[in-house]
């Protein structure tokens, strides 16, 4: 019998279930809480800019391991669905923000122009996608330090394909 869900999907599935349930029972507490909106459009920027900073390294082609094009194809598979996944986290952010900055702007208007149910539902949003994109920001730390493990277990075998005398410094 095959597997029909695995980890990732259940982490997934509860990040979005947690962040529905915050995002509408919060609404009330974020509703013109001038506070809470700064602070998650900070994180959302500090966070944003890391990824950004993550992507670009993941993304430098001096840091495939040596090796035949067999081993660089195999890094790029791997390194690709990263880049997409960050990618993806990234968009997340910025889709949070925007709601942010939507619900920030329709705040001040006038309920003849944009209705509070408009208003509730916007904020139920931004909490939403802030909520999400910071749970799944948990996952980046782990992911990162198996990336940098693998890097170095990649340069001591690379090392070790070097003749022993090198070793010893000169």
């Amino acid at each position: 019998m095959r597997k029909w869900i695995n980890r990732r999907s259940i982490f997934l599935l509860v990040c979005v279930a947690a962040s529905g349930l915050v995002s509408f029972y919060g609404q009330p507490l974020a509703h013109g809480n001038a506070d809470a909106i700064m602070i998650i459009i900070t994180v959302m920027t500090v966070f944003a800019g890391f990824l950004v900073a993550i992507i670009a390294i993941l993304g430098d082609p001096a840091l495939t391991p040596t090796g035949g094009w067999r081993v660089a194809e195999n890094n790029h598979s791997i390194i690709y669905s990263r880049v997409v996944t960050y990618t993806w986290l990234f968009q997340l952010y910025l889709i949070a923000i925007a709601f942010l900055f939507a619900g920030s702007l329709l705040n001040k208007a006038p309920e003849r122009l944009v209705s509070i149910i408009w208003k509730t539902w916007i904020e139920r949003l931004y909490l939403f996608f802030g909520v999400l994109s910071f749970l799944l920001t948990l996952t980046l730390p782990g992911a990162l330090g198996k990336l940098q493990l693998a890097r170095a277990e990649a340069e001591i075998e690379r090392r070790r394909a070097v003749p022993a005398s090198s070793d010893h410094p000169t």
